[in-house]
């Protein structure tokens, strides 16, 4: 009797199931081959009808293999077709039939057809916004595709990359369809699709078994990593996962580019993983084995001439950077859906080979073009983030061309000669010019102790044009042509230097380094450091050790980083030995300065390079001008850096009367695990004149302009109310204050205005970050930031 019933509930089951559970997608295209697959409930004759009309008048009997319970995964490969060539098919199982869909094939290499790809990653369901990948591929993708091009989505789109995390958990079979495939079926029906998995695939069976991708990676390894070539084209798939970052990948890939530079069909290389080496939006992220895949890609595009691409995701934003030495970009391509990585939400750093990052959804379209004349153009297609929706707005281009010629060599003109300013000097050099009409894109800076060696300069500054960090461009109104030397203590007094100067298009070709140029500093009008055992070289001797740990650290000893300068650096509150807050000082005695202090022409500067490991943590510094009885006059505010990367931080006051010591503070705060990464590197104390003569360059007399110039300061730094601008300047009965937005535009211009102080007041100004530019018959005095909270 249970037999019978048993039959007849297989029966049951296989007369009211026969549904379509993924609908037909493709796969593993070439120029005379395509995969078709799709997902059944049940395994009854699976097979593809195809033709070049609607007619449909060819079969292909499909593979299977059971994904879950009863339902089949079924796959089937059509050969001997024609190169680009339009298809239509549909697939069938049994009496269920599938719509009729398109396919186009690759066109031969040797054709040399243009190419444009869609990528974007990290679709991942983010449970408050379950159908923000729909949105994505519906009102991003093929809204764009409509509204940009003529004829239908595959006559303009050849392929999809998807760099990981298509869903969030690969383990749980229903996310495949109802939060991947389902969303996405409208692209993948038509356009091919080339994934590699993220973490959150958690190197499922699932994943291996949707996907059909090329077999061509490491024996043992297959579908982990793989390439395939359309046009000109070499597209590179890699598994950044932790069980795959082992040296056979590396070997492979380090094979395939050197195949590649020797292939004369391909221009570029596109490679795609899941986890960044350097992720500005979320900093813990950054995995150290990408950089070992970049450090290929890069030599490659060097040594072969042919630029190359790494495509990642796992942090949910876009990121497009360049490297400095190497036509190589980097380029995060999320978030297709996962959950935005805000700003300030967690970890961020300002990586210098970052120009854009953004907290937004969107996907990226690349469009490349073959023939005598290679080149890509790459488009950020924005959706906005969750509370403010763009319809397809492009937040970011850039084109990169193989025949690109470099920018005209640059001139250096200031400084040069003698009796140069060693704490106040701006570099200068003539204006950028491109043959090839390129915009200005990077420039990079360098002074040496010697002119016929620059291979360790004193001053190494790379600056590109724009720096989109935390909803701010930070180069904004910077040409490029002068670099201010920031650090006062950089430059000694009557020495001799060399500087030369290199312009970048933003095609990434550089020109060829300036002919070095010699000046010799003067005479400084500060004091030298004050402080004993700056930078961790004698151990921890001559700091005040009052709460906390303070350790003298090697290059990466206890897992910290590398000195900024020299063989040590501080760690304060600890590595080794960590404590959750560390406070040192060293108190300084100014019984030389006390005439000048007590006529209120001294001023003290100071700063150091603060960097930590993920952006958490917070190193600061500050200063205590003390009477002689260690009380305390006046107090700086604790100066900090969120950064990872070393990065000078430096402020100045005016020393009070009857200042008889100063007090440097150095602190370090545990936010985040159980290492203090609080590292402090090169601190400088030095006391001078409130005025100084400044060397810079002007056009107008092509001599140096000098004038008394002194760092404006706002106090305090975040405004509520009101703040005091503080404006030490003698020279003119007047000035001028302007205050800009963060987008350039001046919201407030007050005129003769009589230093040496003014209120700021917040009037109508919305929270955000400000500008003040303060200036004088035309000369600006200095300028200042400041940051407006409610």
């Amino acid at each position: 009797m249970r037999k019978y019933i048993l039959v007849i509930t297989l029966i049951s089951y296989w007369l009211t199931s026969q549904n379509i559970i993924v609908k037909p997608y493709l796969q593993n295209a070439s120029s005379n081959s395509i995969v078709i697959m799709w997902e059944f409930d049940q395994i009854e004759d699976g097979h593809v009808e195809w033709g070049i009309s609607e007619d449909l008048n060819n079969t292909t009997i499909a593979e299977f293999e059971n994904s879950s319970g009863f339902n089949y995964i079924f796959t089937a490969t059509i050969n001997n077709l024609s190169p680009n060539t339009k298809y239509y098919y549909r697939t069938v199982n049994y009496n269920t039939y599938s719509d009729v869909y398109s396919f186009y094939t690759e066109d031969l290499s040797t054709n040399e057809s243009s190419t444009k790809m869609i990528i974007m990653s990290d679709m991942q369901t983010d449970s408050s916004f379950p159908n923000k990948f729909h949105e994505i591929v519906h009102e991003g993708i093929l809204n764009y595709v409509q509204q940009t091009y003529t004829g239908q989505l595959n006559d303009n789109i050849n392929l999809v990359l998807i760099p990981g995390d298509l869903v969030y958990n690969g383990l749980n079979y229903n996310e495949w369809q109802d939060n991947f495939f389902h969303q996405g079926d409208s692209l993948f029906s038509f356009v091919p699709l080339y994934p590699v998995p993220g973490n959150h695939e958690n190197n499922s069976p699932y994943f291996f078994q949707y996907f059909n991708l090329p077999l061509n990676g490491t024996n043992g390894f297959e579908e982990h990593w793989w390439y395939k070539d359309i046009s000109n084209i070499r597209i590179i798939g890699l598994d950044s996962n932790t069980p795959y970052r082992i040296e056979e990948q590396l070997i492979w890939l380090e094979n395939i580019l050197l195949n590649t530079a020797n292939n004369t069909n391909i221009d570029f290389v596109f490679a795609q993983l899941h986890h960044p080496h350097k992720s500005e939006l979320w900093t813990p992220g950054n995995t150290d084995y990408t950089g070992e895949i970049i450090s290929l890609l890069e030599n490659f595009s060097t040594e072969s001439g042919k630029p190359s691409v790494h495509f990642f995701g796992h942090t949910h934003g876009y990121s497009r950077g360049q490297s400095k030495d190497h036509t190589h970009l980097m380029v995060n391509v999320a978030s297709a859906g996962g959950a935005i990585d805000y700003w300030g939400e967690f970890p961020n750093n300002d990586y210098e080979e970052y120009t854009i990052s953004q907290d937004e959804y969107g996907y990226v379209l690349v469009e490349t073009t073959a023939g005598d004349n290679p080149q890509f153009i790459l488009k950020r297609i924005s959706l906005g983030d969750q509370e403010l929706f763009k319809n397809n707005y492009i937040e970011d281009s850039i084109t990169i061309k193989i025949n690109n010629l470099p920018p005209t060599t640059p001139i250096n003109i200031f400084p040069y000669g003698n009796n140069i300013n060693p704490n106040c000097v701006t570099l200068s050099a003539s204006i950028f010019n491109d043959p090839d009409l390129d915009e200005h894109g990077a420039t990079q800076w360098q002074i040496s102790n010697n002119c016929n060696d620059f291979s360790n300069p004193i001053f190494d500054v790379w600056k590109q044009s724009d720096n989109w960090y935390n909803e701010i461009n930070t180069q904004e109104n910077d040409d490029l042509t002068d670099q201010e030397i920031e650090s006062l203590n950089l430059l000694d007094e009557n020495t001799n230097y060399c500087w030369r100067v290199r312009y970048r298009d933003k095609g990434l070709k550089w020109s060829e380094w300036s002919n070095p140029l010699i000046f010799e500093t003067g005479t400084s009008n500060l004091s030298n450091n004050l402080l004993n055992n700056d930078g961790a070289e004698d151990n921890i001797n001559f700091w005040d050790i009052e709460s906390g740990i303070l350790e003298s650290l090697s290059a990466l000893e206890c897992n910290g980083i590398n000195p900024f300068n020299g063989e040590k650096y501080f760690s304060v509150g600890g590595l080794c030995d960590e404590s959750p807050f560390g406070y040192v000082s060293q108190t300084i005695d100014l019984y030389n300065y006390y005439e000048e202090i007590n006529k209120g022409q001294l001023t003290a500067f100071f700063g150091a390079h603060l960097a930590n490991w993920g952006g958490d943590d917070i190193p600061s510094i500050g200063i205590q001008c003390l009477d002689e009885n260690n009380n305390i006059l006046f107090a700086t505010e604790m100066y900090t850096s969120s950064l990872s990367s070393w990065n000078l931080v430096q402020n100045s006051c005016n020393i009070p009367f009857d200042t008889k010591k100063i007090k440097y503070i150095m602190t370090g705060e545990r936010i985040s695990g159980t290492d203090n990464d609080s590292y402090i590197d090169d601190a400088f104390l030095l006391v001078g004149s409130l005025y100084e003569d400044c060397s810079i360059y002007t056009e107008s007399i092509s001599s140096i302009q000098t004038f008394i110039e002194q760092k404006i300061t706002i106090n305090p730094n975040q405004l509520k109310n009101e703040s005091v601008l503080n404006i030490p300047y003698s020279n003119y009965h007047s000035v001028n204050i302007q205050i800009y937005d963060s987008f350039g535009q001046l919201v407030e211009n007050h005129k003769h205005i009589h230093p040496p102080s003014f209120i700021i007041k917040k009037n109508n100004m919305s929270s955000g970050n400000y500008y003040i530019r303060v200036t004088s018959e035309e000369k600006i005095i200095g300028n200042v930031r400041f940051q407006i909270i409610n």
